[in-house]
């Protein structure tokens, strides 16, 4: 599995601290959750984009070999629309062949706006 490190870029987006806010592209998928990652303070959000793709993010992922504070970036692709929101892991982006790992928020605000200027 290849795993991608974010480089942090200067962002082109407005909003706060220069960057855009992506909570309301945020679905509530997680109530369902068996995974674990909502254990203590770790956070699952799914974000979907106008364009089709879309983000899974993780704090504090359990998996060996990520940073202990950073993030776990997924990039999806969208097979339905709501209220399924049927999707899959998306692979053949030119982000990532698998997952980033981010170190910080800023570095998943950056994953977001990679996936949001996708084409559709």
């Amino acid at each position: 599995m290849k795993i991608g490190i974010l480089q942090v870029a200067e962002s082109h987006s407005s909003g706060t601290g220069g960057r855009m806010d992506f909570e309301r592209y945020t679905i509530d998928l997680n109530a369902k959750c068996t995974c674990g990652c909502m254990e203590g303070k770790r956070i699952h959000k799914i974000y979907r984009f106008p364009n089709g793709y879309g983000a899974s993010v993780v704090a504090n992922p359990k998996k060996k070999g990520f940073e202990a504070g950073g993030f776990r970036l997924l990039v999806i692709h969208f097979e339905s629309g709501p209220p399924e929101n049927a999707y899959c892991v998306d692979t053949s982006t030119p982000i990532t062949e698998s997952v980033l790992e981010c170190r910080d928020w800023d570095e998943v605000l950056l994953g977001l706006e990679r996936i949001l200027a996708l084409g559709p």
